[in-house]
């Protein structure tokens, strides 16, 4: 995956100084936006240090990179390492807060973008923010870790009032005020020509819908010259440091991985599992799975063999055999082995491919650790899975018992 990436950051229009900092660090495929806070260049001195020693950890450990990038769970002990450098640094910027009463209650965003081959990682703390643009869409991969942010999704504001909100900007994670912090982390797929927005919220705070963010980065050029967005902030008011990083993906190849991973995305979304979820936690629930290629007469599970998780047909047709009886048939969108989710089992069939097929395997393991990793996601998951097999047992035409690999559709 090649990258084109360029930076700008301003005083804005209404500040003395600028307690915004950013990184690029092409070597690393590095990206950080931080947003400083605190009297005196505090702030400023939070935000330069949290890169620092962020970065740091992560070079000191370059050669570890370089093995896990070969190794099938490379990319979640990449995800570890960034999440470590994140919290090393929190804990350094908070003893240099007590180290002196001039940095009394210093702290800073942070807000990173780590590439690795073809692959994004985010941590994230705070209210700068990170948007993926794919397709002509915007998404928003953070969360605000505002006051107001959390009343919203608690259900105690609108979004229209917590918008107004006078909690809009009192931060509930930041690095620095406290020695350890809880870290918003995501590893997803990277396509060819998406372009990904780092930004504090002095340009974040005068986007009304992510339609002007769209604009904004679809004009020519953006990720070599991103002016546009701080003339944007200021033509909106420049009340704050405004700060924008801008990235953009080419394929340095004509062969890539961009029809899979669009296709198992595709699938997630449609399935009853991804049901009214957002991109940014369909990327999170894309980390457990894999697709598997079967030709004609291959064995995609044998009857007895234990279960690794959840498959849904992308592609082709299975036969369904019990003890050398074939009793049905999978098709395109059927799926098999649900309830493996929730409780290992082994598979009470046996599954040959009829024709050229293609499935996608949730895989167990990984569900049960993100949803363990990240429970408001991992409560989502769990009651549309938990609806679905009440719907399939419900449509069933006489009660009986449901094994744990029972098939039905989606």
């Amino acid at each position: 995956m090649k990258i084109a990436a360029s930076a700008l950051s301003d005083r804005g229009l209404k500040r003395e100084g600028n307690e915004d900092q950013y990184l690029i660090d092409e070597s690393l495929g590095l990206f950080i936006v931080c947003d400083g806070m605190g009297g005196h260049a505090a702030g400023e001195v939070a935000a330069e240090r949290a890169i620092e020693f962020t970065v740091q950890h992560i070079s000191s450990h370059v050669d570890d990179l370089a093995s896990a990038v070969e190794k099938p769970d490379g990319h979640f002990r990449i995800l570890k390492l960034v999440e470590e450098a994140v919290r090393i640094a929190s804990q350094e910027v908070n003893q240099l807060a007590r180290s002196s009463p001039a940095y009394a209650g210093m702290g800073t965003t942070l807000t990173m973008l780590m590439i690795v081959v073809d692959k994004g990682i985010i941590a994230h703390v705070g209210d700068s923010r990170l948007y993926l643009m794919r397709g002509g869409e915007i998404h928003q991969l953070t969360v605000d870790h505002t006051l107001a942010n959390e009343m919203f999704r608690a259900g105690e504001l609108t979004k229209d009032q917590a918008a107004i909100s006078r909690y809009q900007h009192v931060l509930t994670r930041s690095i620095g005020p406290h020695e350890s912090v809880a870290i918003d982390t995501l590893l997803f797929d990277l396509l060819p020509g998406d372009k990904l927005l780092l930004c504090s919220d002095g340009l974040s705070n005068y986007f009304p819908d992510s339609s002007v963010v769209a604009e904004l980065l679809a004009k020519p050029k953006i990720a070599c010259q991103p002016d546009p967005l701080i003339e944007y902030a200021k033509d909106s008011g420049g009340a704050d440091n405004i700060t924008a990083i801008v990235v953009e993906t080419f394929s340095e190849s004509d062969v890539d991985a961009m029809p899979d991973t669009e296709e198992r995305m595709r699938f997630l979304r449609e399935s009853f599992l991804g049901r009214s979820m957002s991109v940014r936690r369909l990327l999170h629930l894309m980390t457990t799975t894999s697709s598997i290629h079967c030709n004609v007469g291959k064995e995609l599970i044998a009857l007895g063999a234990k279960c690794p998780g959840m498959y849904i047909v992308m592609a082709g047709a299975f036969r369904v055999i019990d003890d050398e009886v074939v009793e049905s048939e999978l098709v395109k969108g059927d799926c098999f082995g649900q309830a493996t989710l929730i409780a290992p089992a082994n598979s009470p069939v046996t599954l040959i491919a009829s024709e050229p097929s293609r499935v996608l395997l949730i895989d167990r393991r990984s569900f049960t650790r993100l949803a363990k990793r990240i429970p408001r996601l991992g409560n989502l998951l769990l009651r549309n899975l938990c609806r679905h097999l009440s719907e399939t047992i419900i449509s069933s035409e006489a009660p009986r018992p449901m094994s744990l690999d029972d098939t039905g559709p989606l």
